[in-house]
């Protein structure tokens, strides 16, 4: 009846295009009017360049899982590392160098259809190669995809800690410390143009946590570290480290986290976290155990467009 993979491992790629400095396997085409959710992994040769460009519009959240990057944004360089993330809005001047071989950039993009612009610039390649020599046809086909080339800056080198649109592994933007939970806000709904936000959760062997309530999204995780068991759709399997995890709208689901320290990425946060986390917070005073206090905070989940359920601790 439908046509979708909720686990995806990173073997399991519906299309792969092969570039002369690397190789592109998407996994998950843009998701709805939005262009939302479109998953990718670029596995780069060693200097391999991305020139100093902006974008009209979309957003695009990279993380390095393996290997190291030079990242240049508005005139500045820093070098991130393997577990860093990066995250570009829009007109936001942006260049990167991958400095190892076989550098692995899971890309996250909403609004722009990053991999349908790369296909139909091998399209051209194919039929009228000697246009990607043509300047001023070049220029118009990034035009027709929101992109602008710029000249290379002289930029100023700092550590990354100083380049806001670096996350650096473990930290974050705001971050939320319950029993057996830590949450940590990796980019706010202010730069994402109020569409969503994106979590980091780093959970204790046996905290299990339960959608049960419909709701419209496609929601999206990806686990970093650890195994989590999913139950779904009357099944049940183990997610592994780098898989992901692409749930349809109105369809309910559960993980248990089976080994202590895993870490999971909700890159499709509808809900308002932030605000959920402080009132939570706030109304636990102290009280830093979730799981014996669901109750008492169950209403906030919903008020605040969560559809979680039920945490509990198995």
């Amino acid at each position: 009846m439908f046509d979708y993979k909720i686990h995806i491992t990173p073997d399991d790629y519906i299309h792969e295009l092969e570039e002369k400095d690397c190789k592109d396997y998407l996994f998950i085409a843009p998701v709805g009017e939005t262009l939302n959710n479109e998953m990718s992994d670029v596995y780069y040769q060693e200097n391999a360049f991305v020139p100093y460009h902006e974008h009209k519009k979309g957003y695009e959240t990279f993380a390095i899982d393996r290997g190291s990057v030079e990242v240049t944004i508005n005139g500045k360089r820093a070098i991130a590392e393997t577990g860093d993330m990066i995250h570009i809005e829009p007109y936001m001047s942006h260049g990167f160098r991958f400095l190892e071989e076989g550098t692995i950039w899971r890309e996250l993009f909403s609004g722009m259809n990053m991999y349908g612009g790369i296909l139909e610039k091998q399209l051209i390649d194919r039929s009228y190669p000697e246009k990607l020599q043509d300047d001023a046809f070049m220029a118009e086909y990034r035009l027709k995809h929101h992109t602008m080339r710029l000249g290379e800056p002289e930029p100023e080198v700092v550590p990354k800690e100083q380049l806001a649109q670096i996350r650096p592994k473990g930290g974050s933007i705001a971050r939320f410390v319950f029993d057996g939970i830590v949450c940590n806000q990796k980019v706010g709904r202010h730069e994402t143009g109020g569409e969503k936000e994106v979590w980091e959760f780093v959970m204790e062997k046996g905290i299990c946590v339960e959608w049960d309530s419909p709701h419209p999204d496609w929601d999206l995780y990806v686990v970093k570290e650890g195994r989590v068991e999913v139950t779904v759709l009357g099944g049940t399997f183990v997610a592994n480290a780098r898989d992901i995890l692409h749930f349809p709208p109105y369809t309910n689901y559960s993980m248990k986290i089976l080994d202590h320290g895993t870490v999971v990425h909700a890159y499709n946060v509808k809900a308002l976290g932030l605000r959920l986390a402080e009132i939570v917070e706030k109304k636990l005073e102290g009280r830093q155990d979730l799981v014996n206090n669901w109750e008492d905070v169950r209403e906030i989940f919903r008020q605040n467009n969560s559809c979680i359920t039920k945490i509990s601790r198995v």
